[in-house]
């Protein structure tokens, strides 16, 4: 492994992901930003700062986790999310672009593709579209329609999960699936994390 690979870490990703996605006629393309921040995020995951006191927060009931950079308008999101095991996300939807890198952990991330229109309130019919462990380094894109997904930590040790998004999910009105039954509810600024 190279110098640049060792030492690229969390402060140069914030500074590429502003420089994509906040200069004046910056990417609004969601997928393109995707295919050029997701590389820089993969990069990244090896190098420093990921866990540095200085972007230590509380979130959620006392869990740890860790925030890098907020944009005014929460257009560009970048934390961390600490996943504990035997407290798996419920299958859901963040209704933005975004990237999830795994910093650290056995995190079994189970994706789905979403197969009716929405046109009745409350149904949801989606299939199976991965279901992996992934480990340190894994990055996977989510773009909605097709961002449907759910997080378990494998093993005894917590999970870091890395999220760089298009917005702020405290804002975002977004969905619950029960998979087996068809059905989604609607939430609004409530974490998937437990």
């Amino acid at each position: 492994m190279s110098a640049t690979q060792t030492t690229y870490g969390i402060a140069d990703f914030v500074e590429d992901a502003r420089r994509i996605m906040e200069v004046e006629g910056g990417i609004k393309d969601r997928e393109t930003a995707v295919g050029q921040l997701e590389p820089l995020l993969k990069r990244a995951l090896d190098g420093p700062g990921w866990t540095d006191p200085q972007y230590a927060t509380i979130v959620d009931g006392g869990r740890p986790g860790f925030a890098y950079y907020k944009n005014e308008d929460g257009s560009l999101n970048v934390y961390g999310v600490l996943f504990r095991p035997e407290h798996p996300t419920p299958t859901h939807d963040h209704v933005t672009w975004g990237i999830i890198g795994v910093y650290s952990g056995q995190q079994r991330t189970t994706r789905y593709r979403r197969l009716d229109d929405g046109a009745t309130p409350g149904q949801c019919h989606v299939e199976l579209q991965a279901d992996e462990v992934l480990t340190h380094g894994a990055t996977y894109p989510l773009l909605p329609p097709h961002d449907i997904h759910r997080i378990e930590v494998l093993g005894t040790e917590d999970g870091l999960s890395i999220h760089v998004l298009g917005a702020d999910l405290k804002r975002q009105r977004r969905r619950i699936f029960d998979v087996e039954n068809n059905t989604c509810e609607e939430v609004e600024g409530v974490s998937m994390a437990r």
